[in-house]
């Protein structure tokens, strides 16, 4: 019973870790390489030349905008209480990030180049980096929660290896106290 007790509490540490931090983990990174896409192809927006090349990054990025408005209420799941104002903030500059992206498209497609050069190293880039920022706040409270994860799988993992030595020990111990008893009250007696 000590042995399958102490084997489920290293499991619920080892899964936890796996379930709920790597794989929190791996949405930010989708989340973070979603948004690098969508400024990316708001870039080649304004360098484009035809209409149908611009027609066509438009319907790309709001495909991709529909996306990772999808992957970030998945990532609602994974927040932490004492993370959901970084949260808060990434979806705020996420929301303002797409509204400078419009002034942007707006601009590249009435061919006002310059328009959208300024708007593109404004504010789609300062709220791109604000989104960066949050992302990074983010993704260091998840590196922090694994460390934590981890140590208390290694003290779960002393733990039942200590308590496993002394499960044998206290066996080893009856063992021979029984043995002890048998023959003392059993096997002397007889032969007597």
């Amino acid at each position: 019973v000590l042995a399958v007790v102490n084997i489920h509490n290293v499991n619920a540490n080892a899964a936890n870790i796996a379930d709920k931090y790597m794989d929190g983990k791996n949405k930010l990174a989708e989340i973070r390489q979603s948004a690098m896409e969508i400024h990316k192809m708001a870039l080649s927006h304004i360098v484009a030349t035809d209409y149908d090349t611009m027609i066509f990054l438009v319907q790309q990025i709001k495909d991709e905008e529909a996306l990772l408005g999808s992957k970030l209420e998945i990532y609602k799941d994974y927040v932490l209480p004492k993370d959901l104002a970084s949260y808060e903030k990434l979806l705020s500059d996420y929301d303002s990030f797409r509204h400078s992206l419009v002034h942007l498209l707006c601009s590249s497609a009435s061919h006002k180049t310059q328009d959208a050069y300024a708007f593109a190293n404004g504010d789609v880039a300062s709220f791109a980096g604000a989104m960066e920022e949050d992302l990074d706040l983010l993704n260091e409270s998840i590196s922090q929660q694994t460390l934590q994860a981890r140590k208390r799988l290694s003290a779960a993992y002393v733990l039942s290896l200590i308590v496993g030595v002394a499960a044998v020990a206290i066996c080893m111990l009856l063992v021979f106290a029984a043995v002890r008893l048998i023959m003392n009250y059993v096997v002397i007696p007889i032969t007597n």
